[in-house]
């Protein structure tokens, strides 16, 4: 059999296995191909730099662990970000979820991240965490009404909230500067914004999956939505606007690699067959 025969018939097996290969070096490696920065990685940055010293923020994990694949390289590099400029912008941030798959995401970005000694803030004063906030939309709207009476515990230590300094003053809706959300559907920006913004104008801002991003886009015309992180391309650039290249740029490297694949392997059938009809064969 001919080369050219060969390439025409080529077993899958060997394209899942370049596959698998073209995928994952990238992943344990990052090649670091360029990528061109959007408008809303621009604007995201922007805003989390401009937010006001002394603001109180609520960052929900409105998602569970089948969206991590495009919402937590987002999730850390924002923490990030927050986090570097707890200290000197004297921010608090209060963790809680709505799916209540949420908190477990968040333990994986604890144990990745370990804010406490890489950014040097303090569990129960610069930050806390409350955990799950069960029953959806109501539970936005209890929320709202008295945070203390949601959750008279924290998540981390089940302690009482009268005992963390940074809760001193966050009992309402009122007490919040901005909502951080990072969603996939339902419970999310809808509820929020009914629960949260329409009453008590808080601002938000939503990272989102790339499918989700049609039904967000009326809400930052309007102007309910102030900033938007579309899906796992907007997290690469934020990453590298930011300084911090992480899951995202290497999940971007991985894509860029796959397409890549795709073509050389169209390419090469294509040879191939004009190549073989050319000459006769069949």
């Amino acid at each position: 059999m001919s080369i050219l025969e060969k390439l025409e018939n080529v077993e899958r097996r060997y394209i899942y296995l370049l596959a698998w290969v073209f995928v994952l070096f990238p992943l344990l490696f990052p090649l670091g191909l360029p990528i061109p920065i959007g408008r809303e990685s621009k604007a995201w940055k922007e805003y989390i730099e401009n937010i006001p010293s002394d603001s109180t923020i609520i960052v929900s994990m409105d998602y569970g662990v089948s969206g991590m694949p495009e919402l937590y390289p987002m999730t850390v590099a924002t923490m990030h970000h927050l986090w570097t400029d707890t200290a000197s912008k004297n921010f608090k941030i209060v963790v809680i979820a709505s799916w209540n798959q949420g908190p477990l995401v968040f333990d994986t970005l604890l144990d990745q991240m370990n804010p406490a000694s890489t950014y040097g803030v303090v569990y129960g004063e610069d930050w806390i965490e409350l955990g799950w906030i069960p029953g959806s939309e109501t539970g936005m709207a209890a929320l709202a009404t008295d945070m203390w009476s949601q959750t008279p515990k924290d998540f981390l230590e089940n302690r009482p909230l009268s005992e963390y300094p940074i809760m001193e003053n966050i009992k309402t809706a009122e007490d919040i500067d901005l909502v951080v959300s990072f969603e996939t559907g339902t419970p999310g920006l809808p509820e929020w914004l009914r629960q949260w913004n329409t009453p008590y104008g808080t601002p938000f801002i939503v990272g989102c999956i790339g499918v989700s991003v049609p039904g967000m886009a009326p809400y930052l015309a309007s102007g309910q939505l102030d900033a938007l992180m579309p899906g796992l391309t907007a997290s690469g650039e934020y990453e590298i606007l930011i300084g911090r290249p992480g899951l995202a740029v290497s999940g971007l490297d991985a894509v860029s690699m796959s397409h890549l694949l795709v073509v050389l392997l169209v390419v090469v059938g294509n040879i191939a067959f004009f190549a073989s009809k050319s000459k006769g064969v069949n």
